[in-house]
Protein backbone atom coordinates (compact mmCIF):
# COMPACT_ATOMS: atom_id res chain seq x y z
CA UNK A 1 0.00 0.00 0.00
CA UNK A 2 1.34 3.76 -0.50
CA UNK A 3 1.34 6.41 2.89
CA UNK A 4 -1.36 7.26 4.42
CA UNK A 5 -1.82 10.71 5.83
CA UNK A 6 -1.81 9.98 9.49
CA UNK A 7 -2.70 13.48 10.61
CA UNK A 8 -5.38 13.38 8.75
CA UNK A 9 -6.82 10.01 9.57
CA UNK A 10 -6.61 11.23 13.28
CA UNK A 11 -7.85 14.42 12.31
CA UNK A 12 -11.34 13.37 10.62
CA UNK A 13 -11.21 9.79 13.24
CA UNK A 14 -10.80 7.36 10.52
CA UNK A 15 -10.54 4.56 12.75
CA UNK A 16 -11.68 1.80 10.08
CA UNK A 17 -8.71 3.25 7.71
CA UNK A 18 -6.20 3.12 10.46
CA UNK A 19 -7.58 -0.65 11.39
CA UNK A 20 -7.06 -1.39 8.09
CA UNK A 21 -3.75 -0.11 7.90
CA UNK A 22 -2.52 -2.34 11.17
CA UNK A 23 -2.31 -4.96 8.66
CA UNK A 24 0.12 -3.39 6.11
CA UNK A 25 3.03 -5.25 5.28
CA UNK A 26 5.29 -2.11 6.25
CA UNK A 27 6.28 -2.64 9.73
CA UNK A 28 6.90 1.57 9.70
CA UNK A 29 3.09 2.17 8.78
CA UNK A 30 1.98 -0.48 11.14
CA UNK A 31 3.59 1.39 13.97
CA UNK A 32 2.53 4.60 13.04
CA UNK A 33 -1.46 3.11 12.77
CA UNK A 34 -1.06 2.42 16.00
CA UNK A 35 0.25 5.46 17.38
CA UNK A 36 -2.57 7.22 15.31
CA UNK A 37 -5.32 5.14 16.96
CA UNK A 38 -3.28 5.86 20.52
CA UNK A 39 -3.72 9.52 19.87
CA UNK A 40 -7.78 9.41 18.98
CA UNK A 41 -8.47 6.55 21.97
CA UNK A 42 -6.31 9.89 24.09
CA UNK A 43 -8.91 12.27 22.43
CA UNK A 44 -12.04 10.36 22.87
CA UNK A 45 -11.71 8.15 25.95
CA UNK A 46 -12.15 4.32 26.42
CA UNK A 47 -15.09 3.92 25.32
CA UNK A 48 -14.05 5.27 21.52
CA UNK A 49 -13.94 2.68 18.94
CA UNK A 50 -10.09 3.70 18.72
CA UNK A 51 -9.65 1.96 21.92
CA UNK A 52 -11.55 -1.18 21.38
CA UNK A 53 -9.61 -1.71 17.92
CA UNK A 54 -6.28 -1.05 20.40
CA UNK A 55 -7.66 -3.88 22.58
CA UNK A 56 -8.20 -6.18 20.11
CA UNK A 57 -5.01 -5.49 18.35
CA UNK A 58 -2.99 -6.45 21.34
CA UNK A 59 -4.29 -10.16 21.27
CA UNK A 60 -5.75 -10.45 18.36
CA UNK A 61 -3.11 -8.96 15.22
CA UNK A 62 -1.03 -11.79 12.99
CA UNK A 63 1.56 -8.73 13.42
CA UNK A 64 3.77 -9.68 16.70
CA UNK A 65 4.72 -5.98 16.40
CA UNK A 66 1.52 -4.46 15.74
CA UNK A 67 0.07 -6.96 18.90
CA UNK A 68 3.52 -5.20 21.25
CA UNK A 69 3.09 -2.10 20.36
CA UNK A 70 -0.75 -1.84 20.98
CA UNK A 71 -0.02 -2.94 24.12
CA UNK A 72 2.43 -0.46 25.06
CA UNK A 73 -0.52 2.12 23.93
CA UNK A 74 -3.13 0.70 26.21
CA UNK A 75 -0.56 1.13 28.66
CA UNK A 76 -0.68 4.92 28.01
CA UNK A 77 -3.71 5.15 28.25
CA UNK A 78 -4.91 4.14 31.16
CA UNK A 79 -3.93 2.01 34.66
CA UNK A 80 -2.17 -0.92 33.59
CA UNK A 81 -4.08 -3.80 35.38
CA UNK A 82 -7.41 -3.07 34.20
CA UNK A 83 -5.94 -3.14 30.35
CA UNK A 84 -3.78 -5.89 30.99
CA UNK A 85 -7.38 -7.53 32.38
CA UNK A 86 -9.21 -6.28 29.69
CA UNK A 87 -7.12 -8.04 27.02
CA UNK A 88 -6.73 -11.02 28.74
CA UNK A 89 -10.42 -11.27 28.68
CA UNK A 90 -10.55 -11.81 24.77
CA UNK A 91 -7.74 -14.37 25.14
CA UNK A 92 -9.34 -17.94 25.87
CA UNK A 93 -8.73 -18.84 29.02
CA UNK A 94 -8.16 -22.57 27.55
CA UNK A 95 -5.60 -21.33 25.01
CA UNK A 96 -3.49 -20.38 27.79
CA UNK A 97 -3.52 -23.35 29.89
CA UNK A 98 -2.87 -25.51 27.01
CA UNK A 99 0.21 -22.88 25.90
CA UNK A 100 1.13 -23.65 30.10
CA UNK A 101 0.50 -27.34 29.61
CA UNK A 102 2.49 -27.92 26.37
CA UNK A 103 5.55 -25.36 27.52
CA UNK A 104 5.76 -28.07 30.62
CA UNK A 105 5.79 -30.83 28.43
CA UNK A 106 8.11 -29.78 26.87
CA UNK A 107 10.57 -28.54 29.41
CA UNK A 108 9.88 -31.95 31.65
CA UNK A 109 11.04 -33.97 28.14
CA UNK A 110 13.70 -31.96 27.69
CA UNK A 111 15.15 -32.89 31.06
CA UNK A 112 14.01 -36.54 30.25
CA UNK A 113 16.02 -37.16 27.28
CA UNK A 114 19.47 -35.55 29.41
CA UNK A 115 19.20 -32.48 26.84
CA UNK A 116 19.98 -29.16 27.79
CA UNK A 117 18.41 -25.74 27.97
CA UNK A 118 19.14 -22.49 27.70
CA UNK A 119 17.60 -18.89 28.80
CA UNK A 120 17.70 -15.92 30.66
CA UNK A 121 18.07 -15.36 34.66
CA UNK A 122 15.54 -13.62 36.06
CA UNK A 123 16.91 -10.30 36.05
CA UNK A 124 18.36 -10.58 32.60
CA UNK A 125 21.98 -10.27 33.69
CA UNK A 126 23.55 -13.91 32.30
CA UNK A 127 22.10 -16.89 30.09
CA UNK A 128 21.56 -19.63 32.65
CA UNK A 129 22.05 -23.87 30.69
CA UNK A 130 20.30 -26.47 33.23
CA UNK A 131 20.46 -29.74 32.66
CA UNK A 132 20.33 -33.13 34.53
CA UNK A 133 23.81 -34.23 32.86
CA UNK A 134 25.74 -30.78 33.59
CA UNK A 135 28.57 -30.29 35.47
CA UNK A 136 31.82 -28.39 36.18
CA UNK A 137 33.56 -30.81 33.77
CA UNK A 138 31.15 -30.47 31.20
CA UNK A 139 31.82 -29.41 27.37
CA UNK A 140 30.48 -26.51 27.98
CA UNK A 141 33.46 -25.30 29.70
CA UNK A 142 35.31 -24.77 26.40
CA UNK A 143 32.49 -22.03 25.85
CA UNK A 144 34.23 -18.68 26.39
CA UNK A 145 33.39 -16.73 29.62
CA UNK A 146 31.39 -19.13 30.73
CA UNK A 147 31.02 -19.88 34.33
CA UNK A 148 30.03 -22.99 36.22
CA UNK A 149 27.50 -22.22 39.43
CA UNK A 150 28.06 -24.52 41.65
CA UNK A 151 25.22 -23.18 43.99
CA UNK A 152 22.75 -23.62 41.72
CA UNK A 153 24.41 -26.22 39.50
CA UNK A 154 23.97 -24.52 36.02
CA UNK A 155 26.31 -22.71 33.39
CA UNK A 156 25.77 -18.80 33.36
CA UNK A 157 27.12 -17.33 29.99
CA UNK A 158 27.28 -13.34 28.98
CA UNK A 159 24.21 -12.36 27.14
CA UNK A 160 25.90 -11.60 23.17
CA UNK A 161 25.49 -13.60 20.04
CA UNK A 162 28.45 -15.61 20.33
CA UNK A 163 27.77 -17.47 23.45
CA UNK A 164 24.29 -18.32 22.12
CA UNK A 165 25.47 -19.36 18.40
CA UNK A 166 28.42 -21.46 20.44
CA UNK A 167 25.33 -23.00 23.28
CA UNK A 168 23.74 -23.43 19.75
CA UNK A 169 26.10 -25.35 17.68
CA UNK A 170 26.77 -27.42 20.87
CA UNK A 171 23.38 -29.01 20.83
CA UNK A 172 21.83 -27.22 23.58
CA UNK A 173 18.34 -25.79 23.59
CA UNK A 174 17.23 -21.98 23.16
CA UNK A 175 14.29 -20.84 25.26
CA UNK A 176 11.50 -19.14 22.82
CA UNK A 177 12.94 -15.79 25.04
CA UNK A 178 16.74 -16.60 23.91
CA UNK A 179 15.91 -17.96 20.59
CA UNK A 180 14.12 -14.88 19.58
CA UNK A 181 17.46 -12.97 19.79
CA UNK A 182 19.10 -15.33 18.35
CA UNK A 183 17.30 -15.15 15.42
CA UNK A 184 17.22 -11.25 15.42
CA UNK A 185 19.02 -9.24 12.73
CA UNK A 186 20.50 -6.73 15.46
CA UNK A 187 22.97 -7.89 17.71
CA UNK A 188 21.95 -5.51 20.60
CA UNK A 189 18.70 -6.13 22.34
CA UNK A 190 16.15 -4.73 24.91
CA UNK A 191 14.84 -6.89 27.36
CA UNK A 192 12.31 -6.74 30.42
CA UNK A 193 13.80 -8.21 33.75
CA UNK A 194 11.25 -10.72 35.49
CA UNK A 195 9.84 -7.96 38.45
CA UNK A 196 9.45 -5.55 35.95
CA UNK A 197 11.61 -2.97 37.43
CA UNK A 198 13.81 -2.39 34.29
CA UNK A 199 14.47 -2.81 30.95
CA UNK A 200 17.82 -4.05 29.96
CA UNK A 201 19.94 -2.99 27.07
CA UNK A 202 22.35 -5.60 26.47
CA UNK A 203 24.79 -6.79 23.48
CA UNK A 204 26.67 -4.55 21.15
CA UNK A 205 25.35 -1.43 22.73
CA UNK A 206 28.17 0.91 21.53
CA UNK A 207 26.36 2.07 17.66
CA UNK A 208 23.30 2.77 19.86
CA UNK A 209 24.67 4.36 23.58
CA UNK A 210 23.89 7.95 22.65
CA UNK A 211 20.70 6.94 21.63
CA UNK A 212 19.85 5.20 24.55
CA UNK A 213 21.26 7.77 26.93
CA UNK A 214 18.37 10.29 25.62
CA UNK A 215 15.37 7.69 27.75
CA UNK A 216 14.72 8.83 30.55
CA UNK A 217 15.97 7.35 33.53
CA UNK A 218 18.60 5.31 31.74
CA UNK A 219 21.99 4.15 33.54
CA UNK A 220 25.29 2.59 32.42
CA UNK A 221 26.19 -0.23 34.71
CA UNK A 222 29.60 -1.22 34.18
CA UNK A 223 29.42 -4.30 35.76
CA UNK A 224 27.17 -5.66 33.94
CA UNK A 225 27.94 -4.02 30.90
CA UNK A 226 24.09 -3.05 30.16
CA UNK A 227 21.66 -0.55 30.38
CA UNK A 228 19.85 -0.35 33.00
CA UNK A 229 16.30 1.73 32.46
CA UNK A 230 13.26 1.83 34.40
CA UNK A 231 10.37 0.51 33.28
CA UNK A 232 7.45 2.19 31.72
CA UNK A 233 5.57 2.30 28.42
CA UNK A 234 7.10 5.34 27.57
CA UNK A 235 10.51 4.03 27.61
CA UNK A 236 9.53 1.13 25.69
CA UNK A 237 8.24 2.87 22.89
CA UNK A 238 10.77 5.05 22.79
CA UNK A 239 13.37 2.59 22.64
CA UNK A 240 11.69 0.80 19.63
CA UNK A 241 12.27 3.72 17.50
CA UNK A 242 15.95 3.59 17.63
CA UNK A 243 17.43 1.48 14.75
CA UNK A 244 19.46 -1.29 15.21
CA UNK A 245 17.65 -2.11 18.32
CA UNK A 246 15.41 -5.05 18.63
CA UNK A 247 13.00 -5.03 21.41
CA UNK A 248 12.07 -8.39 22.55
CA UNK A 249 8.65 -9.17 21.76
CA UNK A 250 8.72 -11.12 25.60
CA UNK A 251 9.61 -7.48 27.33
CA UNK A 252 5.46 -7.35 28.34
CA UNK A 253 5.09 -11.51 29.12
Amino acid sequence: MGEYDFDRLIRFKKVDVLQKALNDSNEHQRFNAVEALEAIALAYGKNDSAYNVLVDASTQSEWEDVRLHAKIALKTLDNPQELIRKADERTSRSQSQERTKRSKLQRDSLYAENRLLCELDDECTTLIVRGSTLGARHKLSAIQNGRWDEDEKTWRFPIDREAIESLKNGGVVLHPTVRCLWTSSQDTWALGTRSKKWIKVVGNTEIIDAHVRQVPGSQWDSFERAWRIPFSADSIKRLIKIESLYVSPFILD
